[in-house]
């Protein structure tokens, strides 16, 4: 089975990259290669990404590196993670997508339907996400009932590849429109990603379950009540399945109950590659 990386260095400058940032994606693909052998791990990436990768010699990680798909008319800056989405489009085979900053400890595929979508949580986005009464939103060609519920698309099983290049060209094609009308901010990007799927997959009856047993409450920014087409609560799944998400911030400033320097050695002790030089690279 393809399981596919994306990485896109959209400031094109060195200063994008940092140290915790690339042991994050390499920690990933190792993670996976090494609980689940018989996949085949993909890297999409630019040029400058590929080209430091193999100066830290670590591009041996991944069974095939490719290059990202030429862009099309969309602000990166808003819609930062759009090449994820050309990416998607192009696939003819059933696919698992992972973020570069999520980690799969144990074996994953044998709790999984893979006929069916897995997300990594569903979303109440109400309060959180643009609704249809936003001025951007009903620019939009495309004007179904949209609703708040989402899904956050960190890990993604797709099992249908002509549902997945629908989604994709529907997803591009509203970040297209959104940048043409020069929508601000990134909430329109996981409007067009996130929202935009679930409500794909409930429009189609395609079946469709998560990694995560609770709800995460966008606007309150904490886990909410359970539901039964989860795999495990956030608690149980914290010796198998990790999303950094926004606590990547956290890491890096040392906030909360994080500390960068123990989640540095954290992720090198996982990936277990010596010499690995990162002095290149900025700290943070």
């Amino acid at each position: 089975m393809n399981i596919i990386w994306v990485l896109e260095n959209i400031e094109k400058n060195k200063n994008f990259y940092s140290r915790f940032n690339i042991l994050l994606l390499i920690t990933s693909t190792i993670l996976w290669k090494r609980n689940h052998p018989e996949d085949i791990c993909i890297l999409y990436a630019d040029d400058m990404t590929i080209d430091l990768l193999a100066k830290l010699k670590v591009l041996e990680v991944w069974d095939k590196i490719k290059p990202l798909p030429n862009p099309r008319k969309i602000d990166k800056s808003i819609f930062w993670a759009s090449a994820k989405l050309q990416v998607l489009a192009q696939q003819t085979e059933p696919l698992i997508l992972m973020d570069n900053d999520t980690h799969v400890y144990k074996p994953l595929k044998q709790y999984l339907d893979l006929s069916k979508v897995y997300v990594t949580n569903y979303e109440v986005g109400k309060g959180y996400y643009p609704t249809a009464i936003d001025p951007f939103i009903r620019k939009l060609s495309y004007r179904p009932r949209w609703k708040t519920e989402s899904v956050n698309v960190s890990f993604l099983n797709l099992p249908d590849p002509e549902f997945t290049k629908r989604y994709a060209e529907k997803s591009l094609g509203m970040m297209e429109e959104l940048t043409f009308h020069k929508a601000p901010n990134s909430q329109y990007l996981i409007f067009a990603e996130q929202l935009l799927l679930r409500h794909m997959l409930d429009k189609e009856e395609i079946e469709h379950r998560s990694i995560l047993s609770e709800y995460w409450d966008c606007k309150k920014w904490q886990w909410g009540d359970r539901h039964d087409k989860g795999l495990w609560t956030e608690e149980e799944a914290s010796t198998k399945f990790k999303h950094y998400g926004p606590l990547k911030g956290f890491v890096l400033n040392n906030q909360v109950d994080q500390n960068y320097d123990r989640e540095v050695k954290h992720l090198l002790n996982c990936i277990n590659i010596p010499n690995l030089d990162l002095s290149g690279i900025k700290k943070r």
